[in-house]
């Protein structure tokens, strides 16, 4: 290690009062940024991570969500047709119509959310294999009964075991308890979709759901589509879909992020600055013999810059660290697309710890350029320095 980074860095022992302080200050803010940004990772696994590569949404055409699509029931059994679905291991087509719909439930902690119920098959777990039934058992088809996503236990009245749901002025009882390993699936109500259908009054279905046979036929089917005039539909690939669900308000987040965590780097740049300016006021004939040994001042200054970055480096862990409590912790948040509150972890993944302490970094060589700037002579030749007043 040359000479001038090892005094840079042994100087942060020396001084480390002010290397604390400096440390927490960046620590803060990026605790904030670290907070923000595993609220909107979170956010993005519960939509992102759901569904199959294979598995195609059909919704009416300009529609761009189940919320406001509608397929009317002969256009929906012509799709149910379609010679691209895959067919089970009975013979039955992967394929259903479903319907979805947002309703209004009381929170166990009181006031009340949005929550979407999906209208589809008793048979819904072959077509969605990453969801499966954990408690109790699937609804019926042709009853009331629902099955609730494991986010809501605990979160919606209602939502568990033995309990009811009311929806349009009947109780609906919760007979089964679904985990989607924390896709979509997991902040929803299923039940029968015909029943449904009838209790919200409706002649057709929200959209089609289907698998297809060749995985890379999506291309081929949304040619088809868009040839036939009677059906007025378009293809999504179950997965895209969900990831523009999650697009807009994932990026809302972010932005307000590193918003956030800006507005309290500005102290923390002040700190970083402070600290090395006041060590740089009494170093004078350190660095006047660092540069007599023959370093150049452009060497010196490194080093300053050097000293910088590791405090904001040391900054970022501690604000990972000071964050870290909350990774795992479960949350909601409403969709602004669908209106319907969508539950989910906070989760400090790999790539916001990169952001976070990248960001630290920045903030400390960000501030450190004032005292390195303000330790360069003029001179670039070895054992010229300012002369510096006591």
């Amino acid at each position: 290690m040359p000479v001038p980074l090892r005094y840079h860095l042994r100087s942060l022992v020396v001084r480390r009062v002010a290397t604390a302080l400096t440390v927490l200050a960046v620590g803060f803010s990026v605790s904030i940024l670290v907070l923000v940004l595993s609220l909107a990772r979170g956010f993005e696994i519960s939509l992102a991570d759901t569904g199959r590569t294979d598995n195609v949404i059909l919704l009416r055409k300009g529609a761009t969500s189940e919320g406001e699509s509608g397929v009317a029931r002969d256009t929906a059994r012509i799709l149910l047709a379609r010679p691209e679905i895959a067919v089970g291991g009975d013979g039955r087509p992967l394929a259903t119509g479903e319907m979805y719909a947002g309703i209004s439930l009381p929170r166990d902690t009181g006031g009340s959310t949005n929550v979407a119920m999906r209208g589809t098959v008793p048979w819904a777990l072959e077509l969605r294999d990453g969801v499966r039934v954990v408690e109790g058992r699937m609804f019926r088809s042709g009853s009331e009964e629902v099955v609730v996503g494991r986010r809501l236990v605990g979160r919606v009245k209602g939502c568990r075991i033995g309990g009811a749901v009311e929806c349009a002025g009947r109780l609906m009882p919760v007979v089964g308890i679904v985990d989607a390993g924390g896709g979509a699936p997991d902040s929803e109500i299923w039940g029968d979709v015909e029943v449904l259908l009838q209790v919200f009054q409706r002649g057709g279905f929200s959209s089609v759901i289907l698998r297809l046979q060749d995985p890379g036929g999506l291309p081929a089917l949304q040619a088809a589509l868009e040839a036939d005039p009677r059906l007025q539909t378009k293809g999504i690939a179950e997965r895209d879909y969900f990831r523009q669900q999650a697009g807009p308000q994932s990026r809302f987040f972010r932005i307000m992020a590193y918003f956030l965590a800006s507005i309290m780097a500005v102290g923390a740049v002040f700190g970083s600055t402070n600290t090395l300016l006041a060590s740089l006021a009494g170093r004078t004939r350190e660095i006047g013999t660092l540069l007599a040994m023959g370093y150049l001042p452009r060497h010196v200054m490194l080093g300053f810059l050097a000293e910088a970055l590791a405090l904001g480096l040391m900054g970022g862990v501690v604000g990972v660290a000071m964050a870290w409590p909350v990774n795992g912790v479960a949350t909601g948040t409403v969709n602004w697309l669908s209106w319907t509150e969508q539950a989910f972890s906070f989760a400090i993944t790999g790539d916001v710890i990169f952001q976070a302490v990248f960001f630290a970094g920045v903030v400390g060589v960000v501030g450190g350029l004032v005292p390195a700037v303000d330790n360069s002579p003029p001179s670039e030749t070895a054992g010229s320095y300012p002369q510096k007043t006591e």
